[in-house]
């Protein structure tokens, strides 16, 4: 353990929560592909096994490597980082390759995944660059918010919950950032608002459209390019969800009820049980649940595994929260303890945000569980934000041994006559303390 320790540094209980997650990923894939596997008389049975394990492979590399970079490199390239991942992200939207009626991947790549890392280390820059201005509308605030509705905004016309997921972690960031909360809270007034709106106009259009089909006639012109246009957005998606979430009467043509995705979940984990559930490898909800090894794999996972096992998993991902705020405490710079709030709580809020889709609590959305959901641009953007927390870790642990080492007493000092050395040094550190958050934005403005 003592030689491990030499190579794998940070905190240890983050190591061994995501040591625990792939493995278990591996055999919740394994079983929810089994209906996929069992459509096709061809495919191997440890194909999707085989896939998540060289993609755990891959993103185990880049978290090591990662984790054992200096989180002052994060900065050092977090501009270019940012428009490089919002250059993929207009070039998704423009050539991208389609998933349920939105353009989300370039090939097997989805940018959003990248563009979620980037923009957490960007806004962590900005706000730790501009805390001297912070509360300034123009020099402060907007310069920080353009970023987040250029990306937000592009991945809001694929996929509204990673946008929604992403912007709140970013207000958040921006509200331990002292941001100004009459700004953040004008600005979220304010997209609500346009949300609504555009809401209202893509439900009014599309049943105008549809009312001119029933009367027989052509769907052309301005209310042709009108639908063009919303059928780029999500409008219409949010509206039907939220519908089918409300709605008491959700019935078929023929008048018999109609089972969503969500009812299947539900009958997952009812069917599941307090303890044991059926069994790893028995679930029969994953023959007619829509992406169980994905969306909808917490379902998958209480039906075999039960609710008592369910609970573990939700606690492993509220203890990183946890042993990030421990970290953050310990945190003499800025930059570093923002870093280390974005990416935990992006990455627990969109587990919780997956569960509460799983369980009924919240309209059916795209999120898959970190770290345990199928998916190789999932997996590898997760691994590099662990190994940036991970780095965090290791650098806060390197400068209280560093620290430890400065306070030691010098044993040749005389017991009973003070050394005025260090007093003066005393008194100097605590100079040094009150300033070392404006050296250290300084230090990172220069870079």
């Amino acid at each position: 353990m003592k030689n491990l320790g030499k190579y794998f540094k940070g905190d240890k209980t983050i190591w061994l929560i995501i040591l625990l997650l792939a493995l278990f990923s591996l055999l919740v894939v394994y079983s929810s592909t089994a209906a996929i596997i069992s459509r096709s008389s061809n495919a191997s049975p440890f194909y999707f096994f085989a896939k998540q394990l060289m993609f755990f492979g891959v993103g185990f590399i880049i978290l090591y490597v990662t984790h054992r970079v200096p989180y002052q490199l994060f900065l050092a390239v977090a501009k270019i980082g940012f428009f490089v991942s919002l250059a993929l992200l207009i070039l998704t939207f423009l050539i991208g390759n389609s998933y349920n009626q939105a353009s989300r991947t370039l090939g097997f790549f989805q940018p959003s995944e990248l563009a979620k890392v980037m923009l957490i280390v960007y806004v962590a820059k900005l706000l730790t660059v501009k805390q001297d201005i912070i509360t300034d509308l123009k020099k402060g605030y907007r310069p920080i918010l353009w970023p987040i509705l250029a990306t937000c905004f592009f991945i809001f016309l694929s996929n509204f919950s990673t946008a929604a997921i992403l912007g709140t972690t970013c207000c958040i960031m921006m509200f331990i950032g002292r941001v100004k909360i009459k700004h953040l809270l004008g600005t979220i007034g304010v997209l609500l608002l346009l949300l609504v709106i555009g809401v209202g106009v893509a439900k009014g259009v599309n049943t105008y459209a549809d009312y001119k089909v029933l009367k027989g006639e052509k769907i052309e012109g301005a209310l042709k390019s009108a639908m063009k246009i919303i059928n780029k957005t999500r409008f219409e998606t949010i509206y039907s969800r939220l519908e089918a979430k409300v709605g008491n009467n959700k019935k078929t043509d023929s008048g018999n009820e109609e089972l969503g995705q969500s009812d299947y979940s539900r009958l997952a984990i009812a069917s599941g049980g307090l303890l044991m559930g059926k069994g790893p490898g028995n679930s029969t909800m994953r023959y007619i649940l829509p992406e169980a090894f994905s969306d909808f794999v917490f379902a998958i996972i209480v039906e075999e595994w039960g609710v008592l096992i369910s609970c573990f998993l939700v606690l492993a991902y509220l203890i990183i929260l946890f042993r990030v705020g421990v970290m953050v405490r310990k945190s003499t710079h800025f930059f570093p303890a923002l870093l280390a709030i974005g990416i935990s709580v992006q990455i627990t809020m969109q587990a919780l945000v997956n569960m509460c889709v799983a369980t009924g609590i919240a309209p059916v959305t795209g999120q898959n569980l970190p770290l345990i959901s199928q998916g190789g641009s999932s997996i590898i953007a997760t691994c590099i934000m662990f190994g940036m927390l991970l780095s965090v870790s290791r650098s806060l642990k390197t400068e209280d041994a560093e620290g430890e080492a400065e306070n030691k007493p010098d044993e040749l000092t005389s017991p009973d006559k003070p050394d005025k050395t260090n007093a003066v040094a005393t008194k100097n550190s605590n100079t040094e303390q009150e300033t070392s958050k404006q050296i250290a934005i300084n230090t990172l403005a220069n870079l």
